[in-house]
């Protein structure tokens, strides 16, 4: 079954299930006017709860709109479900939104399209803090874990070891999910965990707790490189204190958590998603979104006509017409 069937039955399931459970008198029903389906991520991970909080954003402020968050595999996953339409948002890291609308492929999705840049998402190389890795060349030989083979952490692996000299057969690659992994490492089973996230991670934070770790940076010579030739990415730090006796700032880079859609969806109802994210009573507050970053890291030919009207709209503009 899609995954855009599975949420259609559920959400059949329980208003049925509400409509038996009172009188007649008491139950009213919401006339379903719109269905989204939103790609997220594993629910470990940052995305599941970001789709969450939009999807009842969406449902409490769009009239007739019943949105739900679906757990996948990752921004590689949610890629194909839009492709095919079997969902009708995701959540995407830039890199991987980037690669899909500019591949020279005959699989280029010329139908994608970004409706917001949400916030930065920042790689995280963990190590045991005994261990003898001291810099990214010295994972020659080892085994990583990176995260769900069609997850986005997967997909921005390569480009980053390569551009630190490390060809794809000198390490191995493990591909566990972020909870899992960390137990690996504990265990042993990897000798590093590479993650893509906010900053600080719960995740790191909790095995942090269970044992001392340090955060591996990726020196100033191959950030300028990875920046050069890939314009997706971001150069990020990860201040001193950010984690458990960390002491000093780590270099790194990074890339941006996208809310895409694809040519599909009307700019009316782009506008109107926009406009209840961004601007209604009980918007997604927890996320603490900025209008000023919500256009950063989106090339301008991808960003949804929808999106394009409502940022650079008056405040106090109407929604456009369909």
């Amino acid at each position: 079954m899609k995954i855009r069937q599975k949420a259609i039955f559920l959400v059949v399931v329980l208003f049925s299930c509400a409509c038996f459970s009172v009188s007649a008198a008491d139950y009213r029903v919401k006339l379903i006017k719109k269905f989204y389906s939103i790609g997220t991520a594993t629910i470990s991970g940052t995305y599941y709860p970001t789709g969450n909080s939009i999807a009842r954003v969406l449902s409490a402020n769009l009239n007739g709109v019943v949105a739900i968050a679906e757990p996948t595999a990752g921004s590689l996953a949610n890629i194909e479900y839009l492709r095919r339409g079997q969902i009708d948002l995701a959540l995407l890291q830039s890199d991987v939104a980037w690669q899909a609308g500019n591949s020279t492929a005959d699989n280029r999705f010329r139908e994608l399209r970004i409706i917001a840049s949400l916030y930065s998402e920042v790689i995280q190389l963990v190590v045991r803090d005994n261990s003898n890795i001291k810099e990214l060349k010295d994972l020659k030989g080892c085994r990583i874990a990176v995260g769900d083979k069609d997850s986005g952490s997967a997909a921005s692996i390569i480009p980053v070891f390569k551009a630190a000299g490390l060809e794809e057969s000198d390490y191995t690659i493990v591909y566990e999910r972020f909870t899992r992994a960390t137990e690996s490492l504990i265990d042993g089973y990897v000798d590093a965990v590479y993650y893509a996230g906010a900053v600080p991670a719960d995740g790191i934070i909790r095995l942090n707790a269970k044992m001392p770790v340090r955060l591996i940076g990726i020196p100033t010579d191959v950030r300028q490189k990875l920046l050069a030739e890939h314009p997706y990415f971001t150069g990020e730090n990860i201040l001193a204190g950010s984690y458990k006796n960390q002491k000093a700032d780590v270099t790194t880079i990074g890339f941006r958590a996208l809310f895409a859609g694809t040519e599909r969806l009307s700019p009316n109802e782009v506008y109107n998603i926009l406009q209840a994210i961004y601007e209604s009573p009980a918007g997604l507050t927890d996320l603490k979104l900025r209008k000023s970053d919500a256009t950063r890291g989106i090339q301008p030919e991808m960003l949804h006509e929808g999106a394009r009207r409502f940022f650079t709209a008056p405040d106090n503009a109407a929604a456009p017409a369909r």
